[in-house]
């Protein structure tokens, strides 16, 4: 994964502070990555700092150490006009064990946080990575999507009167290095159900029809446009061809030269499960930004390629 040349170039003539929330998240770490490869050690652990839930290191796939500080440490934040890619989120499991209440105090807060540290030191741009969840922002039925909403609100209405640009991008499905919670997503249990020598275990009685975007693109598409001026509305992403499971499925398993055995429940009476983006909007958004989108079958390959490479002695900072 590398950073678009404008961006890798724009940062490193400047000499941008980068303040990257949510580092050891899939969004997060896959930023770091990029990042480091484009800056190179010394300019990357000078200009780049990382916040996580709590201070850790972060293993690259490079095998590179990132020292992430606490989260409650932005508040000290002193960076004058840092570009901001702000991934910190009680994502939806989170709501599945908390009182409603509780997250969604917990989440206002890390917004809070973030607005205080925009408000204080301004911004070069901020990327923020919203939900196709954000589509229902009923609090009671989907919290995870209404907090998602309330958040595209307040940092547009930020970014729009401090005036700098922002990137605000509805994440559908995501594919590529980084991928975490391997026993939940899709595509990473299909590929990891074909290396163990199958069959893949498919559980839903209905169709489920996905669309796929690499990681990498999620971030050149919108740091591209920062890098630009650009300010868009808030847009989805997307892939160009929506892919039911059982077709993902086999299309994994050609790609990756794997015989596949699909087991999956006999057809129920059930609604489509459908999680799709706009393709439309996210092509012209990646256009304006100088981003070629990837295949599908191009973000298999490179999601087995770190699913099957995640073991590699870590490499210490300067």
């Amino acid at each position: 994964m590398r950073l678009l040349d404008p961006v890798a170039d724009w940062l490193r003539a400047t000499c941008l502070p980068v303040i990257v929330t949510g580092a050891g998240g899939w969004l997060g770490r896959a930023a770091l990555d990029m990042l480091a490869a484009a800056l190179g050690s010394e300019a990357f652990y000078r200009q780049v700092t990382a916040y996580a839930a709590r201070a850790r290191p972060i293993v690259l796939a490079s095998g590179q150490l990132v020292a992430a500080r606490d989260f409650a440490d932005l508040a000290d934040s002193t960076a004058a006009q840092p570009l901001v890619l702000h991934f910190a989120f009680l994502t939806r499991e989170h709501a599945g064990r908390l009182k409603l209440a509780d997250y969604a105090a917990a989440n206002r807060a890390i917004t809070g946080a973030m607005l205080a540290c925009l408000q204080r030191n301004g911004a070069a741009g901020l990327l923020l990575p919203s939900s196709g969840a954000a589509r229902d922002n009923d609090m009671t039925r989907n919290p995870y999507g209404a907090l998602k909403c309330e958040d595209e609100a307040a940092f547009a209405a930020t970014a729009a009167s401090l005036g700098f640009p922002a990137a605000i991008i509805r994440v559908f499905n995501l594919a590529g290095p980084y991928i975490n919670k391997l026993d939940t997503y899709a595509l990473a249990c299909i590929i990891a159900d074909l290396r163990a020598g199958g069959p893949v275990r498919l559980r839903a009685a209905h169709p489920v029809w996905r669309s796929y975007t690499h990681v990498a693109d999620v971030l050149n598409v919108g740091l591209g446009l920062i890098q630009r001026g650009a300010r868009l509305p808030v847009f989805d992403t997307a892939g160009e061809i929506p892919v039911e499971i059982t077709d993902l499925a086999m299309r994994a398993a050609a790609v990756l030269g794997i015989p596949a055995v699909i087991e999956r429940p006999e057809w129920q009476a059930g609604a489509a499960d459908r999680y799709l983006g706009d393709f439309a909007g996210y092509q012209q958004a990646a256009a304006l930004a100088g981003v070629t989108l990837q295949t599908l079958d191009q973000q298999i390959r490179d999601t087995a390629a770190y699913l099957a490479g995640l073991e590699r002695p870590p490499i210490s900072p300067p």
